[in-house]
């Protein structure tokens, strides 16, 4: 009985030390309308929203520090007029690149589909399917190391905030790269604490061994 409650209090400090376990992303919402300089398919003016949720843990690679699989989560909405319920595009995977350039401009990149890699789905509208996309971000102090993901961001930190589609077109020989939105109207970075998977269960397998400690103390009481 001894010996058995000293492993239930093991178990049970072991498993509610690691509720504390979390994973941090960072969230990126923006919104915007459809540019008249090079619209693609959608309609000039209709208004754009979207999110792209980013995994902080993963560790960039190469001279661009190029973060590979880091989309969690990518959405993509505008609402074309005539489209019952607007034009949604979805995906995971893709990358972000994070690098400095020529007058110490920063840039951010975030990219998905094409060869920026990762799941990505496309309604087909007027012939043209998306291929890829990507928001390339500019400014003067976007982040304070390159390493690690941009965080805690507005659009007043950007001097450009270029968003852009490749779409497929069965006519087309080439796949047409076309900048849908040359300044978005709102963009917020923001970071955020997420549960990892599972850590409530083993909370819970924590409580359940502490309740059964006490229990087996309670009856070694009464048998002596």
């Amino acid at each position: 009985m001894i010996i058995k409650n000293y492993v239930s209090a093991f178990v049970g400090m072991l498993c509610l030390a690691s509720v504390g376990a979390v994973r941090a992303d960072v969230i990126i919402n923006y919104t915007g309308s459809v540019d008249n300089f090079n619209s693609g398919p959608f309609t000039v003016g209709a208004a754009i929203t979207g999110q792209i949720i980013l995994d902080e843990t993963v560790v960039p690679v190469g001279v661009n520090n190029t973060f590979n699989n880091v989309i969690t989560s990518f959405t993509f909405h505008v609402a074309e007029p005539g489209v019952s319920g607007g034009l949604t595009y979805t995906g995971s995977g893709g990358r972000v690149q994070q690098f400095i350039g020529v007058g110490l401009t920063e840039f951010v990149s975030v990219a998905i589909g094409g060869v920026a890699g990762g799941t990505f789905t496309s309604p087909v509208f007027n012939d043209f399917s998306a291929a890829s996309f990507d928001i390339d971000f500019r400014g003067a102090d976007l982040f304070g190391d390159p390493t690690t993901l941009a965080t805690n961001l507005t659009e007043a930190d950007f001097s450009r905030s270029f968003l852009t589609f490749n779409f497929d077109h069965p006519t087309a020989p080439l796949t047409d790269k076309l900048m849908v939105e040359r300044a978005l109207d709102t963009v917020v970075f923001a970071s955020d604490s997420v549960s990892e998977p599972g850590s409530q269960s083993v909370f819970g397998l924590g409580v359940l061994a502490l309740a059964f400690l006490r229990r087996s103390r309670t009856i070694a009481h009464r048998v002596s």
